[in-house]
């Protein structure tokens, strides 16, 4: 098989700081309608390429027994060559890593479905995001979002296999003190001097052209 969903459970309970899922009630509660994103584990995934893919699934049905969804794929899939829109796909509330956010959840962000893009160093062992800024999106599924460890160089950042194109709320599954920063509005910056350290709003910064 191509693909397998992740226990998001599981991941959880290894990444208990950073990895975070709605709780079981949440996930073993929804309603014919609602929409939930699932990882779509990749079995055989290509050198550089993702993990998984992360996509929305609506629901169609409930096995009130055995409490195993069904639902309709919403997004198309980009690696993945044996599911597309609209495919029927089977689930367990271990599988929810996320449901849908509302506008007026504290953790809604207007940009939180789209992309970002991400220094490899970033997502090292140890490593995280100590410097941000969002300039113009440069198409529709942009967020403008350009993450750094801040120890990158000119010639790290100039290779394109360097960078990584990250949903916005995956890197916040990865590290939720990005929520605020986050929701800066074009042409805005922050930095921090550690991973737990706090963020500070950079005011002179500029883009340079």
């Amino acid at each position: 098989m191509e693909w397998i969903l992740e226990n998001v459970e599981e991941t959880s309970l290894l990444y208990p700081e950073s990895f975070f899922i709605p709780s079981e009630h949440e996930r073993s509660s929804q309603q014919t309608g609602r929409l939930v994103r699932l990882h779509f584990v990749l079995t055989n995934p290509a050198e550089g390429g993702p993990r998984a893919e992360r996509m929305w699934v609506e629901i169609t049905g409930q096995d009130p027994v055995s409490c195993r969804y069904t639902g309709i794929l919403t997004n198309a899939p980009e690696y993945l060559k044996s599911l597309k829109h609209g495919d029927t796909v089977q689930f367990e509330p271990k599988h929810i890593a996320r449901t849908i956010l509302r506008e007026g959840d504290p953790l809604w962000l207007a940009v939180g479905e789209k992309m970002a893009l991400v220094s490899k160093k970033c997502l090292e062992p140890g490593s995280a995001v100590h410097w941000m800024y969002r300039q113009a999106p440069d198409r529709e599924q942009d967020s403008g979002w350009r993450l750094f460890a801040g120890d990158e160089d000119e010639a790290y950042l100039g290779n394109y296999s360097n960078v990584r194109l990250m949903h916005v709320y995956a890197m916040m599954d990865q590290d939720p003190s990005l929520l605020e920063p986050f929701k800066g509005e074009v042409g805005s910056a922050f930095e921090r001097e550690s991973r737990d350290g706090a963020w500070v709003r950079v005011r002179d910064w500029v883009l340079e052209e």
